[in-house]
């Protein structure tokens, strides 16, 4: 079947130097790799003119980790979860000090996103506290997070005069509280909560993998991508336009963590370390593997993606390349 081939990358110099010659020898790759493109993780500034949007076919949005509290109780909040960032810096943990100033980053993201003529602008759907990022002592739970979500889409799309974003928004699923596709019910009540049509819906295998912490193969981790997807109501199944493809097999970490809890000395630890911690401790649980077998067509002819996004975690272009190569093989 016909989709496009992208793979992940981002303006940030760590992505930007792998290539010697920068946004040309990206370029290239695509070229040589016989890729249709990228999808480009962009940042709170205007989109750089020396970006080639001919290869840009999809955005990724900066993302919020912790939010929820701030979106809902305003600057008290924002001063608890984020008490060392100065004011100016707070769009880049939550989007702003209350929901005016949320609302207004999202819009400047869109309009961003919107510059670039990407298919669409992704969005990750979820809310998680740094502690809990271990414990899964989580406090709210998905449905309050996806309708305070909703709340914000909905109030950013009104600042636009049709009301309806600039750019087609492609609401990606986690395994955190938020849309996570375990209950079919839950992403049918968020549907119809989005009162603007510009909207469709973004699949990461390995972010619905990262729900099961019993899977421990492939084949059952492709089996349950295949299972859950089914029992999603039919507009939902249509809605699903793209997919981060991406294999992720890290449910005896995930249970073997859960049973440590919290770090040790993590109450001691300051601010900025406790995010580098989580950090490590998100990548080991979301790992980001190439798919091997060749079942992973199965998820594909059951999707009928527009787009691909080959969305993996290395050090280099050389170990992406070799994991592109491994997953590109097992789709042939």
């Amino acid at each position: 079947m016909n989709y496009q081939k992208l793979i992940d990358f981002s303006v940030h110099p760590s992505d930007l130097n792998r290539f010697e010659n920068q946004w040309r020898g990206l370029q290239e790759y695509i070229i040589d790799k016989k890729l249709d493109g990228v999808e480009l993780l962009i940042g709170y500034d205007s989109p750089s003119e020396e970006i080639p949007k001919e290869i840009i076919k999809s955005v990724h949005l900066p993302f919020w980790v912790t939010w929820l509290d701030v979106w809902r109780k305003g600057g008290a909040a924002a001063n608890y979860y984020f008490p060392n960032v100065p004011a100016e810096q707070l769009q880049f943990c939550c989007g702003g000090e209350n929901a005016g100033e949320m609302i207004a980053t999202q819009k400047k993201l869109w309009e961003y996103a919107s510059k670039l003529n990407p298919a669409h602008a992704v969005v990750h759907a979820a809310h998680v506290e740094l502690e809990h990022a271990f414990t899964r002592d989580f406090t709210y739970k998905s449905t309050e997070v996806l309708a305070s979500l909703a709340e914000m889409l909905n109030q950013t799309a009104q600042e636009f005069g049709n009301g309806e974003p600039p750019v087609p928004l492609a609401i990606e699923n986690l395994w955190w509280p938020g849309l996570d596709f375990l209950f079919p019910a839950q992403a049918d009540d968020f549907a119809s909560r989005l009162e603007f049509s510009n909207w469709n819906l973004l699949l990461d295998t390995g972010h619905l993998m990262n729900t099961n912490i019993a899977l421990r193969c492939e084949d059952e981790a492709i089996d349950f991508v295949l299972e859950r997807v089914s029992r999603l109501s039919k507009d939902i199944q249509e809605k699903i336009k793209s997919l981060h493809l991406n294999l992720s097999l890290s449910g005896e970490y995930q249970t073997n963590q859960v049973m440590k809890g919290l770090p040790e000395g993590w109450a001691g630890l300051k601010d900025t370390d406790k995010y580098s911690t989580t950090r490590n401790h998100v990548l080991k649980i979301d790992q980001h593997l190439p798919f091997t077998s060749k079942r992973v067509k199965e998820i594909i002819y059951e999707i009928q993606p527009e787009i691909v996004i080959h969305e993996f975690i290395t050090e280099n272009m050389s170990e992406y390349s070799e994991k592109l190569d491994i997953q590109m093989n097992a789709l042939r």
